[in-house]
């Protein structure tokens, strides 16, 4: 048999890979050849011996009592943080939402004051001693007036720039 047979043999043998056949015939050879039986009994130990060490448990490093209690420490400490996060984020939302409604009843409330506005100032005022600086006074209300007309009613120039994108170059047109 040749060597390299032979000692792919035996490993197999040790490790109990061979079918019972051939397990027989393998003994058989080592019966008449003693010096494959100390190379098969000295790679049986070999194998025995590595069973043996890996058979071995190691145990998990055990975690000391002050790494757990760090560890829960920052737990704690990363919940408070999320819970001041989501109260700051909550608070944003809310004071968004008031802003918001306050913004829209005071523009309904413009809106509505500004069609009041041509009634009012078709109404003569007994005359007394208002002066033009007043805030209520009927030229003020109708200096504020002329400032919520459009711009191109204001205008009086011929001409308008017309500017469609930041990339593209402003156009000048005439104003119609």
């Amino acid at each position: 048999m040749k060597t390299e047979t032979l000692e792919a043999l035996l490993l197999d043998h040790a490790l109990g890979e061979l079918s019972p056949e051939v397990v027989e015939l393998l003994e058989t050879h080592l019966a008449h050849n003693p010096e494959a039986a100390r190379q098969a009994a000295g790679l049986a130990s070999t194998v025995q011996r590595a069973r043996q060490a890996m058979a071995i448990t190691q145990e998990a490093p055990r975690r000391s009592l002050a790494v757990e209690r760090l560890r829960q420490a920052q737990m704690t400490h990363r919940r408070r943080a999320f819970m001041g996060e989501l109260a700051r984020l909550a608070a944003c939302v809310v004071l968004g939402l008031t802003l918001g409604w306050y913004g829209h009843t005071a523009r309904n409330a413009t809106v509505a004051a500004t069609s009041v506005l041509p009634r009012v100032a078709a109404v003569e005022l007994p005359s007394t001693s208002e002066s033009a600086n007043d805030f209520w006074s009927l030229a003020n209300l109708e200096a504020a007036q002329r400032e919520r007309q459009p711009v191109e009613s204001r205008t009086n120039s011929r001409y308008r720039l017309h500017w469609d994108s930041p990339v593209k170059m402003p156009q000048v047109e005439e104003n119609l």
